[in-house]
C-alpha cells in the first residue's frame, strides 16, 4: 500500500512539475479571453535548435487554426439560422467565410527549461485586441458612410441628382463590407449588446440611404417652357420634339417648373425672309428665331443662354416655310440642349 501510495505521489509531482514546467505568466494567455495553443519537445534528435523551435510552432499554429476553425463554423451556422430566421444581425454569407481561419493577430513565444531541456512555445491571440482591430474597421465604414451621405446631400442642394445617385451607390457597398466585420467580432467574443448597437447604426444608415435613392429614382428632372409661334399661331409640336429628342438621352420630365432640378426655357418664332420666282414656281424662304436658355432652379442661376437662327422653305406659303423651319430647328435646339444639360 505505501509502495502504491509512493508511485501516485511522484506521478503527481511530475504532473505539476510539467503544468509548471513552462513560465508562469504564460498563464493569462491559458484564459478565455484569449485563443491559445502550448506545444512542446525534447530535442532527441539533435536537430539545430532555431528549426527545433519553428516545427512545434507550426505544430502550434496548426492546432490554434483548428480552434478557430471550429469557432468559425459554429459562428457560420449561426449566421446561416439568423438569416434563415430573418433576424437582423448581418453577417457574411457561409460560403464566403465558413473555410476561412483567420491568424493574423496570432503572436508566439518560446521557453527552454534548462532543467529538463525541454522546449516550449505557445502561440496565443488576444481576443479583445482582435475585436478592437475589428471594430476600428466598422468605425470607418461608418464614417464612410456619412461622408457620402453628406456628399450626397450636397450635390441635391446644388442640383447634381445623377451624381447624388452615383455617391450613395457607391455607399452601399460598404455595407457589405461590414458583414466581415460582424462576422469576426462574434468569433472573437463581441458581447451580443454591442454588436446589436452597432447593427442597429448600420441598419438606420442602410435605410436612410435606400430612402434617399428612392426619391432619387428618377435622376435629376426637367420642365421645358417653350413659346413657339409661326405666323400668329402655335407650333406645339416644337416643345414636345424636343422633349423627345431629350427623353431618348435619359433626361426626365416634369409639369411643374418648381419641382423641377432645372428649367429649359424656348422661345421661338417666325418671320418672312423672301421668295424666288422660277418659271410658274414660287418659293418662299422664312426665317425662325429661338431663344434658348437653362436655369437651375436650386440656385435660380442661368447655367446655359443663347440664340439660333434656322431657314426654312416651300413652294406654297410662308407659313409652310416656317414649319420647314421649325423641323430644321428642332434638331438644332435638341442638340444644343444635349450638350448643356446636367444629366
Amino acid at each position: 500500500m505505501k509502495k502504491l501510495l509512493a508511485i501516485v505521489f511522484l506521478l503527481f509531482v511530475g504532473v505539476v512539475s510539467h503544468a509548471q514546467s513552462y513560465p508562469s505568466d504564460w498563464s493569462q494567455y491559458t484564459s478565455d479571453l484569449y485563443f491559445h495553443d502550448i506545444e512542446s519537445g525534447i530535442n532527441d534528435e539533435k536537430i539545430p535548435e532555431s528549426q527545433f523551435k519553428n516545427n512545434l510552432l507550426e505544430i502550434a499554429r496548426a492546432n490554434l487554426a483548428k480552434q478557430i476553425q471550429v469557432k468559425v463554423q459554429e459562428v457560420s451556422r449561426m449566421s446561416k439560422n439568423v438569416v434563415n430566421g430573418n433576424a437582423d444581425i448581418r453577417y457574411s454569407s457561409l460560403r464566403n467565410l465558413s473555410t476561412d481561419v483567420d491568424m493574423k493577430f496570432s503572436q508566439s513565444k518560446s521557453y527552454v527549461d534548462m532543467a529538463s531541456g525541454k522546449n516550449f512555445v505557445i502561440v496565443y491571440i488576444n481576443k479583445d485586441q482582435a475585436c478592437r482591430y475589428y471594430e476600428n474597421e466598422l468605425n470607418m465604414l461608418l464614417s464612410q458612410i456619412n461622408n457620402s451621405i453628406t456628399i450626397a446631400d450636397n450635390y441635391i442642394t446644388t442640383g447634381f441628382k445623377s451624381k447624388a445617385q452615383t455617391e450613395l451607390n457607391d455607399a452601399l457597398k460598404f455595407f457589405d463590407k461590414s458583414g466581415d466585420c460582424f462576422f469576426w467580432l462574434n468569433v472573437y467574443g463581441m458581447p451580443d449588446y454591442s454588436l446589436q448597437q452597432y447593427n442597429e447604426q448600420f441598419n438606420k444608415k442602410e435605410q436612410i440611404i435606400k430612402a434617399k435613392l428612392g426619391e432619387l429614382e428618377y435622376g435629376t428632372t426637367y420642365c421645358v417652357v417653350c413659346t413657339a409661334d409661326n405666323f400668329g399661331k402655335s407650333y406645339l409640336k416644337l416643345k414636345n420634339e424636343v422633349k423627345g429628342d431629350l427623353s431618348a438621352s435619359g433626361c426626365n420630365f416634369v409639369d411643374d417648373p418648381d419641382s423641377a432640378d432645372y428649367v429649359i426655357y424656348i422661345e421661338a418664332s417666325s418671320r418672312e425672309y423672301n421668295t424666288v420666282v422660277t418659271g410658274n414656281v414660287t418659293a418662299y424662304f422664312s426665317y425662325v428665331d429661338a431663344a434658348v436658355s437653362i436655369d437651375k432652379v436650386a440656385t435660380k442661376q442661368r447655367i446655359f443662354e443663347d440664340e439660333i437662327s434656322v431657314k426654312g422653305s416651300h413652294t406654297l406659303s410662308f407659313d409652310e416655310a416656317g414649319r420647314d423651319g421649325y423641323k430644321k430647328i428642332r434638331k438644332e435646339i435638341s442638340a444644343m440642349l444635349k450638350e448643356n444639360i446636367k444629366l
